[in-house]
């Protein structure tokens, strides 16, 4: 390859170092020239080392060794293990948010009904006119912040002054009670209120415990002691899936784990059945030939046989001489009475063309199947007609 390389002339080995240094050069501007439009907005998230980032409070919490963690998911995999979730409200035009359904808001809903802590920061107008979790209403103030007021609880934990540089100031909500957590002449700032079981915790400036404001006055103490109260009851997580980060759900994280289990049996039952039909694991089988007759060939051997031994006539003889004996003593005559003497005793015209029948089939000297037959249906409607105690029926 050396050898090659030094065979080429030295202009084509200069064009060539030139256009690599100006595609390098291209692409380097380029990049410059467009820098990423969501870098410079808060995200609120405790990935952000940036100013507007809460990855102070995070490492806060956790250098106080509580048990804080990030929950990536939606709000329907939130669990009783967990005691206190801390959402932020995005930026409404950051591309990087996740919007909550109506199903995640009515299982945040319920999650925070069963008993779980919900610590939310920042003001959704839309939110607070939908009663979504009875968030209050915000209203816009001018007065500079003045005096503050900490609740007592707050204060006997070192809470002193906490510093909001927020213009709005909360709407107490209509229903149920409300502590005042801090609060200036203008109006309350953070406000805590019963939700069914649970407990929501609203502060009006998401901005007081970002990365760049966390240090100021108490706000590194308001912000552990707001966390550490519901600290012992469970874990404590950052909702990082509203600004996205979300990890992929799939479908077998959803089902329950019962019909988990029976799909997966269900298919290795079906992997097994196909493999045991596509792979042959010995000879075939060659089912053995069958040397019983069925009802069709014993019949007609039968009939065979019976024909070979002139079983044809000696059934005719079985039907006419029977039949003739019980009809002629069901009429009074002897047996050997002609023909016309017994025809003039019975009434029926059908009963005597069934009668020249059977004397016809008794008179003929060869009988076929068919007209066997026939004799033995003439000589059933004429044992019908006449019984066997030497009367007519009719």
């Amino acid at each position: 390859m050396i050898a090659k390389l030094r065979a080429l002339p030295l202009r084509d080995l200069i064009l060539l170092a030139l256009s690599l240094a100006v595609l390098v050069t291209f692409n380097l501007l380029r990049t410059q020239a467009q820098p990423d439009p969501v870098a410079g907005l808060d995200s609120y998230s405790t990935f952000d080392t940036a100013s507007g980032g809460y990855r102070a409070w995070y490492e806060l919490l956790r250098r106080e060794n509580i048990a804080a963690d990030r929950f990536e998911q939606r709000p329907p995999f939130l669990d009783r293990h967990l005691a206190t979730l801390i959402w932020a409200e995005p930026i409404a035009f950051d591309p990087r948010q996740t919007p909550n359904t109506s199903l995640d808001i009515a299982a945040l809903e319920g999650w925070v009904k069963g008993g779980g802590r919900f610590v939310y920061l920042g003001h959704d107008e839309a939110a607070a006119k939908a009663g979504i979790l009875n968030l209050p209403a915000t209203r816009t103030v001018a007065a500079k912040p003045g005096a503050q007021t900490i609740a007592p609880t707050l204060r006997n934990a070192g809470v002193r002054r906490a510093v909001f540089e927020a213009t709005l100031r909360w709407k107490p909500p209509k229903n149920g009670s409300v502590t005042t957590l801090v609060a200036d002449v203008a109006g309350p700032l953070a406000i805590s209120y019963a939700y069914g079981k649970g407990t929501i915790v609203a502060i009006v400036d998401e901005t007081a415990f970002d990365n760049a404001r966390i240090a100021d006055a108490d706000n590194a103490r308001l912000a552990f002691v707001l966390v550490a109260s519901a600290a012992s009851a469970g874990a404590v997580d950052f909702d990082e899936a509203a600004h996205g980060f979300l990890v992929p759900e799939h479908w077998w994280q959803i089902v329950p784990r019962r019909l988990l289990i029976a799909l997966l049996l269900a298919v290795t039952a079906f992997a097994i059945a196909l493999i045991g039909a596509a792979v042959r694991l010995g000879p075939a089988i060659v089912p053995a030939r069958r040397d019983d007759a069925s009802s069709a060939e014993f019949v007609d051997s039968l009939a065979a046989l019976f024909e070979r031994g002139r079983a044809v006539q000696k059934s005719l003889d079985d039907i006419v001489r029977p039949t003739l004996r019980a009809v002629t003593a069901a009429l009074g005559l002897p047996a050997q009475a002609p023909l016309q003497e017994i025809e003039a005793r019975i009434e029926r015209p059908n009963l005597r063309d069934d009668l020249r029948t059977v004397v016809a089939a008794d008179l003929a000297r060869r009988v076929d199947e068919r007209m066997l037959l026939k004799t033995a249906a003439a000589a059933q409607r004429l044992r019908k007609e006449y019984g066997s105690d030497g009367r007519p029926r009719h």
